[in-house]
């Protein structure tokens, strides 16, 4: 039969010694990995709730957005409304205006006409 050297019992010792090491090595590690992996999983959870922060905010800024749009297309309607306005008006004066103007020179040429003529109907019809 085989007989174990006397260093069999010193070499298994170590390698138990050894291997209950690497059993607290592990378990340590395991450990560690499981605190980042939980850091890891709570880090995820903070950016997945910000990103859903960062989408309700973008949201919110679209509407307010949108509503500003529409607040400015409402005010350049008025104003076009109130240019289109302000023009019939002004075209309304000016045709007064050109009226007048021609009436005035109607009235200026009549006028003109007579003291030209007047002397001479004048003389006609008293003769």
């Amino acid at each position: 039969m085989h007989q174990p050297c006397g260093f069999h019992d010193q070499f298994m010792e170590q390698i138990r010694d050894a291997l209950v090491g690497l059993k607290d090595q592990m378990r340590v590690g395991i450990g560690a990995v499981a605190e980042q992996s939980k850091a890891n999983g709570e880090t995820l959870l903070r950016i997945a709730e910000s990103q859903t922060a960062r989408r309700e905010l973008c949201a919110r800024q679209a509407e307010r957005l949108v509503a500003l749009e529409r607040g400015a297309d409402q005010h350049r309607e008025a104003h076009a409304q109130s240019r289109e306005e302000h023009l019939a008006e002004r075209a309304d004066l000016w045709s007064a205006v050109n009226r007048l103007r021609f009436h005035v020179y109607v009235g200026l040429g009549v006028g003109l006409v007579l003291q030209l003529a007047g002397p001479f109907v004048l003389a006609a019809v008293l003769k």
